[in-house]
């Protein structure tokens, strides 16, 4: 059985991975960090597919900052979800403006053969 310390690590990992992706407006990375089955739920409600949400950072938005607080993960085998604060800064290509957002994050990944994938993210407004 593998050590959970060890399968936390890999998540940390993966989380930071893409993190930087998204500051680096990589896409090509992301999108082998996520699902095919990506269901990712902004502040606002509206939830993105992974064709969309790859579309937004591609052509909609910059990610100027991406930071996460402690996370706390729990892992269930082959699944784990990680909770945690997220903090970032975001310009709006369209309308050439900057947003700081400040969410706690529900995030779902699953193992597969290519290791850890996002498979679900959903964004709430801390009260």
């Amino acid at each position: 059985m593998e050590n959970e310390t060890h399968v936390i690590d890999q998540l940390r990992a993966a989380e930071t991975a893409r993190c930087e992706a998204l500051m680096r407006n990589d896409v090509a990375a992301l999108t082998c960090l996520l699902r095919d089955d990506l269901a990712h739920v902004h502040l606002n409600g509206t939830v993105d597919s992974r064709s969309d949400y790859l579309a937004g950072v591609r052509d909609r938005f910059r990610f100027l900052s991406v930071n996460r607080g402690a996370l706390n993960i729990r892992v269930y085998g082959d699944t784990a979800v990680m909770i945690g604060k997220l903090i970032q800064r975001t310009r709006n290509l369209s309308e050439l403006s900057e947003h700081d957002i400040s969410a706690v994050t529900t995030q779902v990944w699953v193992r597969d053969t290519d290791g850890w994938k996002l498979s679900t993210c959903h964004n709430a407004v801390p009260i």
